[in-house]
């Protein structure tokens, strides 16, 4: 199994293998589709936050612009919106990823898991 950690220290399942070895296929393979696939899912992502913060600074030059600047706060509540972790529909993984999305935390309750588990199973957030 393996986890990682993020910046603020949460702890996140990323896969299970049921074996460390793949019937039919040598490691460097493994590694060089894991290497390309990881690559794809990230430069996807920096792509579409780096889209939604381009949108933002545009949107908060034309509101200087209008001399109407507006709240610190607003624009930090937008500005968080805009780095959460979702793909636009322009920058979708390759078909060829490997990468199956089973859990988006934009999402409430239940459809977080895409039908995985019931509600009763979820927690409130």
């Amino acid at each position: 199994m393996d986890f990682i950690l993020d910046d603020n220290m949460k702890l996140w399942f990323i896969e299970s293998n049921p074996s460390p070895l793949l019937t039919g296929t040598t490691k460097h393979r493994i590694y060089y589709q894991t290497v390309l696939d990881s690559f794809d899912i990230m430069y996807a992502y920096y792509k579409s936050r780096m889209k939604r913060v381009l949108l933002l600074i545009n949107k908060m030059k034309q509101a200087v612009r209008n001399n109407n600047p507006g709240n610190i706060k607003d624009w930090q509540e937008e500005y968080q919106k805009a780095m959460t972790n979702r793909l636009e529909p322009e920058f979708q993984l390759k078909k060829t990823n490997s990468f199956k999305l089973i859990m988006d935390e934009n999402l409430p309750g239940a459809k977080a898991y895409f039908g995985l588990i019931s509600e009763e199973c979820v927690l409130p957030r």
